[in-house]
């Protein structure tokens, strides 16, 4: 489709290099019994040989000037089904009970989607993801690097995050101004002991400001009881002089579980 021009409004970059879509596709591993839900198969690229593994694809693609073209590229895969959808509101049929994601996806509905992620956890299979590098090293940061975030946290608690592999501007049409990385989510399923809402209400105070300490962080904006604020850091060891950063995914917890039992958040 020599006449079609990416669309910077929907932040299309579309992948060329087949070494790195064969890469991808190892790093996907889909098998004949999978169903994959591809976010913004674009002109197809993973699309094809996703199909040829005879996995049940299901594309949904968000621009409409490229449905055409895509049903016509999948003519000869019956297991491929092209959906003209927003990914974001998009919701997998009930009778599906597993599947796996992947996509390559755009800056600015990364971390939508990786939210998408934590609210069907439980029927992720596993999910393969290209982002911008930045933000991969994000989701796969540990304590005590800049990276680590509210992001990280919340994402690493469901999911075990790995970055696989970069890939460079030169291997896009046209060349975005970043690297790219390609990262896997797969769900973990161990017992998490708290809310996951008062979770992220803790974790999102705690990296309000990241130059703030984490006690002044959480004073007033999560509780305004200074005197049960101190007394739990007490408890969990924590200096009052500590930051977000710092802290472990089992350290937020335990903060999260004793700032309930204290009905602090």
């Amino acid at each position: 489709m020599a006449a079609y021009h990416a669309k910077k409004r929907l932040g299309q970059n579309f992948l060329k290099s087949e070494a790195v879509i064969r890469r991808i596709v190892e790093t996907v591993s889909p098998d004949q019994h999978d169903t994959i839900i591809e976010i913004g198969p674009g002109r197809g690229a993973l699309t094809l040989p996703l199909a040829a593994s005879g996995a049940a694809i299901k594309a949904v693609e968000f621009d409409r000037d490229l449905i055409g073209y895509l049903t016509r590229l999948v003519r000869g895969f019956p297991n491929v089904e092209i959906i003209n959808a927003d990914f974001l509101t998009y919701r997998p049929d009930e009778s599906l009970e597993r599947f796996v994601l992947a996509g390559n996806l755009p800056f600015n509905i990364t971390t939508p989607v990786v939210e998408w992620c934590a609210q069907y956890h439980g029927r992720i299979d596993r999910a393969v993801f290209m982002v911008q590098k930045e933000l991969g090293e994000r989701l796969a940061a540990h304590p005590g690097t800049r990276s680590w975030s509210a992001l990280a946290v919340m994402t690493q608690l469901l999911f075990d995050v790995s970055h696989c592999f970069d890939v460079s501007a030169r291997h896009f049409r046209p060349p975005p101004d970043v690297t790219s990385a390609v990262v896997e989510l797969v769900p973990r399923f161990a017992a998490v002991g708290v809310s996951v809402d008062s979770l992220r209400q803790v974790v999102t105070a705690s990296f309000r400001q990241r130059r703030k300490l984490l006690f002044n962080n959480l004073m007033p904006s999560l509780t305004t009881d200074t005197q049960g604020l101190s007394e739990v850091f007490e408890a969990l060891s924590l200096a009052h002089t500590c930051r977000a950063e710092e802290l472990s995914l089992e350290q937020f917890l335990n903060l999260t579980d004793h700032l309930t039992r204290r009905k602090l958040v």
